[in-house]
């Protein structure tokens, strides 16, 4: 799909869709657990990647859309030599990986041959220290053999889902067992979501604050949840940053007291100078101030505002640094090097070195055609960037978007964006 976007002033109003983070952890808390789970908010038409969980766990689960509940009935898990394909999903493959082999379920993974060119390394290495098949290929994966408690050395610089994955598998195990985060933990809100979700299944375990040591206790059994899910900060975040650049929105449906780690996209457009105003009804108006000002930004635990960040800061006031930014090179494309090669396609000055960007602010982007290497959120990111460009702007492989978001596009329309589509 193609889109061609013409500049235009944004105002209105966004239900924000529910979390991907939030619903995806809710979806294996609900198949592991001894009894009917209860999630909402839910609609039948959510993003790609929720579609690829759920479908996922369809081996183990059947579900039932009641209204805007959606029930999740777990069924016999005695299954073996399976085959579950997680299409484009990374949260969906790593979050699972450990979950199948804690249930000893023989399993073959496919999914997009990109996927697994993604770091898996962690999950290869223990597998090889238990004697279990790790048999990696291009466009899928085999494992084989029951997971077994233990000490988990983990690094804390890779992905934040290895250490989710192993969060939901261990509980499952015979014995104790510990994960042992090596060096500092990047995405760390995201283990806090899942050590959340955790705990409303009635699952235990135990962190100290003062190091880096989860201890899980084994032989547990998850209990049924009725589970709220939060609406997605991520997704709020283009929202947000288009009312900032391009004139007003006020987002609904937001918990301001959210773990989410992408929150903090308000206290970034505070600290560039956009309004920020929290409503009595508990929605949240971004409103266009002047001109915004360049940063320092450390996005370690923050990697996926990268995106509408660059959008922001290209027309800053200033140089805006991102750094911490080494993991956006293992994202659904090589972040750094293609949101330079995207952006700069349209008038940005952008450069980086191997973990920082460097974004130089221009009056105005002059649009233009682009591509989003076929990564949702430099798409969207696009999209956002086309209010402060001086013509249209027209973006490639812009149906990466349905990857998280099913109605990204309309809901831009919404608030003013004039926007084209071609398949």
């Amino acid at each position: 799909m193609i889109l061609t976007i013409k500049p235009s002033e944004i105002f209105g109003d966004i239900y924000i869709q529910i979390s991907k983070s939030d619903a995806h952890r809710a979806l294996i808390t609900s198949f592991l657990a001894e009894g009917e789970s209860i999630l909402k908010p839910w609609m039948e038409n959510v993003g790609i990647d929720i579609i690829a969980t759920k479908e996922a766990i369809s081996n183990f689960a059947d579900f039932k859309l009641e209204k805007d509940c959606l029930k999740v009935i777990p069924k016999n898990k005695n299954i073996n030599n399976i085959t579950i394909d997680v299409k484009e999903s990374g949260s969906s493959l790593r979050l699972l990986i450990p979950v199948v082999s804690a249930l000893g379920i023989n399993a073959k993974f496919i999914g997009s041959k990109k996927l697994f060119s993604r770091p898996l390394g962690i999950y290869k290495k223990i597998w090889g220290e238990q004697g279990l098949t790790f048999d990696l290929k291009e466009d899928y994966l085999i494992i084989e053999g029951k997971l077994k408690s233990g000490d988990f050395n983990v690094e804390g610089n890779i992905s934040s889902q290895f250490i989710s994955g192993l969060l939901f598998a261990l509980p499952l195990l015979d014995g104790n067992s510990k994960i042992i985060i090596e060096g500092e933990l990047e995405s760390a809100p995201y283990v806090m979501m899942t050590l959340k979700t955790l705990k409303s299944a009635k699952i235990e375990t135990s962190k100290q604050a003062d190091n880096n040591i989860i201890e899980v206790f084994g032989s547990q059994k998850y209990s049924p949840i009725n589970y709220e899910i939060e609406a997605d900060w991520s997704h709020a975040a283009f929202f947000a940053a288009a009312g900032a650049l391009g004139g007003e929105t006020t987002l609904y449906g937001l918990n301001k007291y959210s773990i989410q780690g992408d929150k903090e996209i308000l206290n970034i457009l505070k600290f560039m100078g956009a309004s920020i105003k929290y409503n009595e009804d508990n929605s949240i108006t971004i409103k266009k101030a002047s001109r915004l000002n360049g940063l320092d930004i450390d996005i370690l635990n923050i990697p996926d505002l990268a995106p509408i960040i660059v959008a922001l800061a290209s027309t800053a006031k200033g140089t805006t640094k991102l750094y911490n930014a080494k993991r956006l090179r293992y994202k659904e494309s090589d972040r750094i090097n293609d949101l330079k090669d995207s952006f700069n396609k349209i008038g940005a000055k952008i450069t980086s070195t191997e973990d920082e960007i460097f974004i130089e602010g221009v009056e105005k982007l002059h649009g233009g055609k682009t591509s989003s290497h076929n990564d949702h959120r430099i798409a969207m990111a696009l999209c956002v960037a086309s209010i402060v460009c001086e013509n249209d702007i027209t973006i490639d492989d812009a149906e990466s978007i349905n990857k998280s978001s099913f109605n990204f596009i309309e809901q831009f329309r919404s608030v003013g964006a004039k926007i084209e589509e071609k398949e």
